[in-house]
């Protein structure tokens, strides 16, 4: 694995109410609350209603709130006065833009992978 190149994520922005909010790579001290919430929201969005994804954003907004503390640049107030539906939606931009990096970053290491693996032999 001398040659595999790492990728380090760079953040992006959306815009929220008229304000740019950061959205963070996933740290690996995060990774699990990270991962929970993406796969309930992912499972959810699979031919969910709007009111199923209003009831699941104010049934989990503790957790999203969590979530959005290390995955975006918001305040503490801003992400307690976020409306429902907005931090579902953010929450929707940090799991596209965090599985846009295991995306890309994903062959590499497939690749790296293979080739320790066949040397090896």
């Amino acid at each position: 694995m001398a040659g595999l190149n790492i990728l380090f994520p760079v953040a992006q922005s959306v815009t929220v109410d008229g304000k740019k909010v950061k959205l963070k790579p996933v740290q690996l001290q995060h990774f699990d609350l990270y991962g929970k919430a993406a796969a309930a929201l992912i499972q959810l969005l699979n031919g969910a209603s709007v009111a199923q994804i209003n009831q699941y954003a104010e049934k989990h907004a503790d957790e999203l709130r969590e979530v959005l503390k290390v995955t975006t640049d918001l305040g503490w107030l801003a992400r307690r006065t976020l409306p429902a539906a907005t931090a579902v939606q953010l929450l929707v931009a940090v799991v596209g833009a965090n599985s846009g990096f295991f995306a890309s970053a994903l062959p590499d290491m497939v690749e790296s992978l293979n080739t320790a693996i066949s040397s090896s032999d």
